[in-house]
Formats: structure tokens, sequence, C-alpha cells
């Protein structure tokens, strides 16, 4: 027996939801459903799906920002995005957005599931350059981006999420320089609202504790009441 895909949808038609996982589960399919971006967010920042299936007419924000906001943030697993506007126009635009495929409602599960399967054989053909790493020292750390694991020179490290590993990427090219909260944001691709979601200031809250562990006590990142946060180091990087 194949191994299960791992397929996510974000879609608030909570019922919609439930008949699409039913009929993925008698595919042998794995289906994790997500409501709201915010959730997907917070589950992007610890793993990602095989694709993804997504819902233009959301409560928060459409579609289409979120996928442009994975796409910033260089998520390449395929996009499918289900949509009740089914215009030319409306599938250009999602596909123009970076979908891989759009699909109008209703429909039915078998084209879906064509389509879904047609999206994993493409994406398994096709491979993707390997990204050439990048170390950057700051303070007494080495940060290596392309694992996500920032550790001193005696080898005491930690792994950070990709919600941590972007975040501290923002500050290291902008190094002693104020940036709001809502650059960060934009900066790191987020898609939650740092204005209305608690997200942000727990992963900024969980960075500035893991470089205060490494550093001894020193605390890297600085709040600016008002303003935003600043990385107080110099920042260079390693064989340039």
């Amino acid at each position: 027996m194949a191994d299960p895909l791992d397929l996510w949808i974000l879609e608030d038609d909570i019922a919609l939801c439930q008949l699409i996982a039913e009929q993925c589960k008698r595919q042998n399919w794995n289906l994790q459903a997500f409501h709201e971006p915010r959730s997907l967010e917070a589950a992007l920042a610890e793993t990602s799906p095989m694709l993804l299936l997504l819902d233009q007419m959301l409560p928060e924000k459409c579609g289409t920002d979120v996928l442009a906001s994975l796409r910033l943030r260089n998520h390449q697993f395929p996009v499918l995005m289900l949509s009740a506007m089914g215009a030319p126009s409306d599938r250009v635009l999602g596909l123009e957005s970076g979908a891989d495929d759009y699909i109008s409602k209703p429909f039915l599960f078998r084209e879906l599931q064509l389509r879904i399967k047609k999206l994993i054989e493409t994406q398994a053909q096709v491979k993707p350059p390997s990204p050439t790493p990048i170390v950057l020292r700051l303070a007494n750390l080495r940060f290596e981006t392309g694992l996500h694991r920032i550790h001193t020179d005696q080898g005491h490290g930690i792994r950070l999420s990709r919600g941590e590993s972007a975040l501290l990427l923002a500050f290291c090219l902008k190094p002693n320089v104020v940036i709001s909260r809502q650059a960060l944001a934009q900066l790191t691709g987020s898609l939650v609202d740092p204005q209305r979601s608690r997200t942000f200031d727990v992963r900024i809250s969980r960075l500035r504790r893991i470089l205060r562990e490494l550093t001894g006590g020193e605390d890297l990142i600085r709040p600016q009441r008002g303003e935003g946060y600043r990385l107080e180091a110099t920042v260079l990087e390693e064989g340039a």
C-alpha cells in the first residue's frame, strides 16, 4: 500500500471540510483542516503539507492574500484553490497569485481527487535546486539559515522553528535598525495580523529567550516602546 498523502485544507466551511475529510479517508489520505489563516500559520512554523487546499473566501482575508504570503516565505508545496468564484478572471487571479490549480465550487470529489493526484505527481517529478546555505555570525553565535539552527562556537545550539528562523533572518538583514511589528510581519511573510494576534508576541519572546540563553544573558533583541524591535549586534556573513 502506498504511503498516505498528507493534505491540509484552509476552509471556513466546517461541513465541507468534514465531507472532504471523509472522502480522503477512503483514499487512505490524511487531511488536516484549518478554519482561519492564523491557525495555518502556527502549523507551518513546525511542518508543511504535501499539498494545500485553499479557500478563496475566508473571513479574515482572501485566499489569494494568504497564498501570496506563503509564496513570499518560499513555501513551495502545491496549492489548489477552491472557490465559488469561477469566472475566468477569478481563476487567472488565483493562478497569478501562485496557485498551481483552481477548482470552482460546487465540484465532484472525483474531480478534486484527480487534480490532487496530478499535482502531487508533478511535484514529485520536479527536483528544486538545493539552496546555498548561508551562515551568519552575530555576537558569539552562528546562525545556519538553511538548517534553521543557531549555536555557539562551543557547539551548544538550538533548532529554530521556521517562523523563528524567518524572524531572526529579518533582524539580521537590518541589524541595529528599529523594525516595526507590522514590518517584521511583512518581512517574514506572516499570515497573521500582529495587531490582532498574540502569536507574533509569543514568537518574539521565544526568540529573545533563546538568544539570551545562548549568549549567557545578553539581550540582543531590544523592544523600542511604540516603535518595534531592534537587533543590537554586528551581523557578518561567514566566508564573505
